[in-house]
């Protein structure tokens, strides 16, 4: 390749010893978007020319130009003009062959449009982010804590979409550590189903769909993986109970019962629950060694002993009826609906059911996302929300629904058709001792709710103050993992942005090149030969 002049010279000096990132631009984009589409690439090729430590490797699609012209001749002349600017400021490499092996060859990431182009930087294990003509700023980014662990003096959460353990002192509200917990994607969506289980001296972190178990070891400031027998499981459940050094981990979108040894990762079944596929549902009671969980699609109520293994299913209510998640208080279990403002309380000694559905006047919440935990105390289940504007109170013996903690009432109103809804109000909330710690994203700070008193205790707005942290939580791209999928820009928007690719691409990708598995890729090999002077 070297002897045919894989690429000119010029283009050689261009590149050195940068990285590149190459910029696929479509013919379809550009009709989609037109005007906007165009004000987006001017915009990339400012991004680029801030960064002169790393090369933009644009290759607009071979029919790009000619297609523009007889289709969209409103914008040939403005398309012309910003492709002669790019090569006239030499922002950077304008690839305008027909050979489309070469540029994936010397390329280190891609940026740009979906294509077939995507399967074949899957293939080599290259990054991915896909443009969207749309995006065009950023938003600051935030600490938000999926799951908390209280422990003496500090709070750890679990960042949420992200692999990142958060140590916070709980005297002085000032994050003290962030540690990346490695293999897991630094970016990826999940269902605010995280773990972080208390072990003593060690915490069990979990991730939906992960395929380990991560024992986090606090004195010895390290993190061990186990990964669990990956033929039959996949981490993937919203009810998980410590016992006897063992985990148990409870079906979403299953029907079994797994019992996984943390300190190894093997995985036994210890039950099947139904001969259908079941969700159980996060917010769940233990009574002495009874599990009782809610079915989140359905009207069942799963009984399991923690003894002996065995269950039972017990339908409570309509048929139609679905449960968020259940709660005892007194002599009945609290049952809120997932799709109707109603809260059933149920009687299992004598099977009474009894709707309520008297809520306060101004309680606004979208449905299937209202609810984020309940907690008991004296005779009364207090509801905190995920969705919904106020605390609400259950009081049991006159079956009364209020709002509780009347002075945090949020100015919020939730429609399911609107183009965007208010942001949640709670993020995570844990029960220590009398007091509720919650993350309040509506306020962006802290606040201890102490239940005998009613008195709300907040800490000063939650924030990233240090640049490191800042740069850590906005890591896409870590060099101890792979990400086969690629990103959205914009899919997070303070996270998935060109700015942090770019800086990505520049820094991470150097420990990259010493990672086996990217040694043995196809790209790195023929990269490494092209660029070879000797």
């Amino acid at each position: 390749m070297r002897t045919d002049k894989i690429f000119p010279e010029n283009w050689k000096e261009i590149i050195q010893e940068k990285k590149v990132i190459f910029y696929n631009t479509s013919v379809g984009s550009l009709l989609k978007g037109r005007q906007k589409q165009i004000e987006k690439m001017r915009w990339v090729f400012g991004i680029f020319q801030q960064h002169p430590e790393i090369v933009l490797w644009w290759r607009p699609h071979p029919l790009e130009l000619s297609t523009i012209e007889s289709m969209a001749p409103d914008l040939a002349q403005e398309y012309v003009a910003m492709r002669r600017q790019y090569k006239e400021k030499n922002i950077g490499v304008l690839d305008e062959s027909t050979d489309l092996n070469r540029a994936i060859a010397v390329s280190d990431a891609y940026y740009g449009d979906w294509s077939s182009v995507v399967y074949l930087y899957q293939a080599i294990k290259k990054p991915i982010l896909y443009e969207n003509y749309k995006i065009r700023s950023t938003e600051e980014a935030l600490f938000l804590p999926a799951e908390i662990c209280i422990r003496e003096q500090d709070i750890w959460f679990l960042q949420l979409n992200s692999n990142k353990l958060v140590k916070v002192n709980k005297a002085t509200w000032e994050v003290e550590d962030i540690i990346s917990i490695p293999v897991e994607q630094t970016f990826k969506h999940r269902m605010y189903n995280y773990h972080i289980v208390d072990a003593g001296n060690k915490l069990l972190l979990l991730l939906e769909k992960s395929k380990n178990i991560y024992v986090y070891d606090i004195a010895a400031q390290s993190i061990q993986i186990h990964s669990l027998d990956t033929e039959k499981i996949k981490f993937h459940s919203e009810i998980v109970i410590k016992r006897d050094r063992k985990l148990l981990l409870f079906p979403y979108k299953d029907n079994r019962i797994w019992e996984c040894d943390y300190n190894s990762g093997s995985v036994i079944k210890k039950a099947c629950l139904d001969d259908r596929f079941i969700k159980a549902a996060k917010c769940h009671e233990i009574i002495d060694k009874d599990v009782y969980m809610v079915d989140s699609g359905s009207n069942r109520i799963y009984k399991y002993n923690l003894a002996d293994n065995s269950f039972i299913i017990i339908k409570v209510g309509d048929e139609n009826c679905k449960y968020w998640g259940i709660k005892k208080s007194d002599q009945y279990f609290v049952l809120p609906h997932t799709d109707k403002k109603a809260i059933t309380l149920w009687n299992e000694g004598t099977g009474e059911s009894t709707e309520l559905t008297d809520f306060p006047k101004n309680y606004e919440c979208m449905m299937e996302s209202a609810y984020l935990d309940m907690f008991e105390d004296k005779g009364a289940v207090y509801i905190f929300p995920l969705y919904a504007n106020m605390i609400l109170k259950i009081d049991i013996k006159s079956r009364a629904i209020t709002q509780e903690f009347g002075n945090t009432f949020f100015d919020a109103v939730y429609d399911c058709n609107a183009e965007k809804i208010s942001d949640a109000m709670y993020l995570c909330a844990k029960r220590e001792d009398d007091n509720i710690y919650a993350y309040a994203l509506y306020k962006k700070c802290w606040q201890i709710f102490h239940i005998d008193s009613k008195k709300v205790q907040e800490s000063p707005v939650f924030k990233i103050k240090s640049a490191e942290h800042k740069k850590v939580l906005e890591t896409l791209i870590d060099s101890e993992t792979d990400n086969e999928e690629g990103f959205c820009e914009g899919e997070a928007s303070a996270i998935c942005t060109l700015n942090n690719y770019i800086r990505d691409v520049s820094s991470n990708l150097k420990q990259r090149y010493n990672n086996q598995l990217y040694k043995n890729s196809i790209g790195a090999n023929i990269y490494k030969f092209i660029t070879d002077e000797t």
